[in-house]
């Protein structure tokens, strides 16, 4: 089960007057309706008033949680902040060597590259099928 604003009763503590006004304008609306039955005329003008009334602070009370809410998150750091900045210039060099099947002077060997470069050794000093026991002596 979610914690907080994600659960109903978590978005009705945070926001009371929603529910609420809510609760206020099905109460006038009911009122009027009841007075159209009845055929007062008089009670249905009073009961459509009071709807109209409390269904504008309901959406004033929505909108009034919707802008503290959007304050209150421009006060936290936005996740751009924490981004670090792209060094353009070493990203193309990088591509560069990289098309051109050079290596980077300061990237870290794989595990591939270095077999490979192992390989490249023995193939240079003519002992492609030595032992393991021989690298280790090296």
């Amino acid at each position: 089960m979610s914690s907080g604003s994600n659960t109903i009763i978590g978005r009705l503590k945070e926001e009371p007057l929603v529910p609420l006004g809510f609760v206020a304008t099905v109460g006038a609306f009911l009122y009027a309706a009841r007075g159209m039955h009845r055929g007062n005329v008089g009670q249905t003008q009073w009961g459509m008033r009071a709807r109209v009334v409390m269904q504008g602070l309901t959406v004033a009370a929505l909108l009034g949680y919707g802008v503290f809410q959007t304050t209150k998150d421009s006060k936290r750091p936005r996740m751009m902040d924490d981004v670090r900045q792209i060094d353009w210039e070493k990203l193309e060099r990088d591509a560069l060597a990289a098309e051109n099947g050079e290596k980077q002077a300061d990237a870290p060997m794989s595990p591939l590259d270095k077999l490979v470069a192992k390989a490249h050794a023995r193939r240079a000093n003519g002992n492609v099928f030595a032992s393991e026991s021989s690298d280790k002596k090296e």
